[in-house]
């Protein structure tokens, strides 16, 4: 079966090479066993590079904060983080304050150029098709997903992958992030005002063995 790939398996599956946890293994080893199609949105491309951005963001914020120990990590202040990645970030200079901050630098900014040089080779080489645009999407479609999952951008990339399925064999949605969960998508799935639009059978590696 194709699949339509969501930006967290994609980004997983890079990571792999130098984080060998669990969840990125199974990313890694799902993506280099397919033989199949492999479709993606520009929605997912964009949030790729938004992904990107978001980190190097985050390692900027550490270094500052080695560099002067008053200043404070506040996503509110930043253009890419969130609550989250925040607090990630502060969990990271807690484990780094002590290490030199021109190898620190070194190492964050090889992350990046590794991450860059990686995504543009997977586009390249990996995807069949990128398809839907933001000014494609259905807003229909939108705001019924948007009943059930909060995150707005994850209503976007499920919204393309509906949309990609329309003239297309029944394809897995595969993704690794936890906003789909399967009884969140069986409600989607089954959403009268969906009933018509063919949807594509939901993979999730976060949630399987």
């Amino acid at each position: 079966m194709d699949s339509f790939l969501d930006s967290t398996v994609i980004v997983k599956y890079m990571e792999y090479n130098y984080t060998k946890e669990q969840l990125r293994k199974m990313c890694f080893e799902y993506i280099n066993s397919l033989n199949t199609k492999i479709f993606i949105s520009f929605i997912v491309k964009e949030e790729l590079q938004r992904v990107i951005l978001q980190r190097k963001e985050m390692y900027e914020c550490v270094l500052k904060k080695i560099k002067y120990p008053d200043y404070e990590i506040d996503y509110k202040k930043t253009n890419f983080l969130n609550k989250g990645t925040a607090i990630f970030a502060q969990d990271l200079y807690l484990k780094v304050k002590d290490c030199n901050i021109i190898r620190l630098k070194k190492d964050f900014n090889s992350e990046i150029d590794f991450l860059n040089a990686s995504i543009a080779l997977f586009l390249k080489n990996k995807i069949t098709e990128t398809a839907i645009t933001r000014p494609d999407l259905d807003s229909f479609i939108l705001s019924v997903v948007h009943n059930y999952i909060d995150d707005f951008a994850d209503c976007r990339v499920l919204t393309s992958a509906i949309q990609m399925q329309a003239n297309k064999q029944t394809f897995f949605f595969v993704t690794a992030d936890k906003h789909f969960d399967s009884g969140t998508y069986n409600f989607i799935e089954n959403d009268l005002k969906l009933k018509d639009y063919n949807k594509p059978k939901l993979k999730n590696l976060l949630y399987e063995k």
